[in-house]
């Protein structure tokens, strides 16, 4: 498990992290556009599981709540659910654990692109790396501000109240 800490959010950290990922957001947006279809699109139980990582890692309580009732609709059991959350990829099918380590590796060197492929990881193509590099990317941007961009009825909502 990762030992990443989110850090607070503010206006400054959002503005720091849209400084550090914004240009490569936008070299990389036919990547991130190329993982959503066609061959190198990732099967719903692999992304729902990277984004369940995400969840976790970034420490984002709506997505937290949101992700795992996902997962589970879209077939991944209890057990690859907690899995997945805490990056443990032992027992996941090949591309979905090739997804969870991947996306904690792009979050971990902070939306850089990691020097090593996790073994898991190499289940994965070069597209659909490639393409969940830009959305740890995007995600790290989207939660640099937290909650704070999100009216509070969408969040209350997303978590039961």
């Amino acid at each position: 498990m990762s030992d990443w800490n989110p850090g607070p959010y503010t206006l400054g950290k959002l503005g720091r992290e849209l400084g550090a990922q914004l240009p490569e957001l936008l070299r990389g947006l036919p990547d991130l556009l190329a993982g959503l279809a066609g061959p190198h699109r990732l099967g719903a139980r692999a992304r729902l599981a990277a984004q369940l990582r995400l969840a976790r890692l970034l420490g984002c309580p709506v997505c937290l709540e949101l992700f795992p009732r996902l997962a589970r609709r879209a077939g991944l059991d209890e057990t690859a659910v907690q899995r997945a959350l805490e990056g443990r990829v032992e027992g996941l099918p090949a591309e979905v654990a090739g997804a969870v380590a991947w996306c904690e590796a792009v979050i971990t060197a902070d939306g850089a692109r990691p020097e090593i492929v996790p073994g898991p990881a190499m289940a994965l193509s070069a597209g659909q790396r490639a393409h969940m590099l830009q959305l740890g990317r995007l995600e790290l941007v989207i939660h640099s501000a937290g909650l704070m961009l999100l009216p509070h009825a969408l969040i209350e909502r997303a978590l039961g109240g």
